[in-house]
């Protein structure tokens, strides 16, 4: 039997993509490399021709999030069909969808062991965040729903009130607690509301009417 030779990108890819669909199903820490290279059948010298270990390949899953992170909200932010607090609402949307599903690997980067991953994202998600909510914020000014000064800062803390947010979840595990979570989401959106000088309410009343037609 003729052994089929892949571009060196092309298999790097597969290793990832396998890599990245076990870590979700079974576990990161329950997934061995052995796993990896039998799901695209491939030597395990192969794996380690690309990768230095598991842990190198899991770093190189969270670059690929990241890009992701940055192309999905950009999409969201250039759209023409939807006004500043629509495209904002829709961000957080985007978020809690990326989240849910890749939970039990987002939980496993930010635990305390793992804090290189975490820190990853600390340093590089915020400064590209930060330009994209800006003009989010700016064009909110121009549509006159918000009353900002410096639109860069307000970016920032709405960043770091998401983040702050995302804490409270994993460490109380909310996800089944309908009565917390509402109360969760109604605190977010009364934050990002002050932080932009906003009418009260205006961001549950959109996210009420987004809801209902999608």
């Amino acid at each position: 039997m003729t052994r089929t030779v892949k571009d060196p990108e092309t298999r790097r890819s597969e290793l990832i993509d396998a890599a990245e669909e076990l870590f979700l199903a079974n576990g990161y820490e329950e997934t061995a490399v052995s796993d990896i290279v039998r799901k695209i059948g491939v030597a395990q010298g192969t794996f380690y021709h690309y990768f230095k270990s598991k842990d190198g390949v899991l770093d190189v899953i969270t670059d690929r999030w990241i890009e992701e992170i940055k192309e999905g909200v950009a999409g969201i932010a250039s759209r023409d069909d939807s006004d500043a607090i629509e495209k904002i609402i829709g961000v957080f949307g985007f978020f809690s969808s990326l989240g849910r599903s890749r939970q039990g690997l987002v939980e496993y980067v930010h635990e305390g062991r793992n804090a290189h991953l975490h820190n990853k994202f600390e340093r590089k998600v915020p400064p590209i965040l930060i330009p994209l909510f800006s003009r989010m914020i700016e064009e909110g000014v121009r549509e006159r729903f918000f009353d900002v000064k410096y639109p860069e800062m307000a970016a920032l803390s709405i960043i770091e009130t998401a983040g702050a947010i995302s804490h409270i979840h994993e460490a109380y595990r909310l996800e089944d607690k309908t009565e917390k979570m509402k109360e969760i989401t109604d605190a977010t959106f009364d934050f990002i509301e002050r932080i932009l000088g906003a009418e009260p309410g205006i961001f549950i009343k959109y996210a009420s009417r987004m809801e209902a037609s999608a």
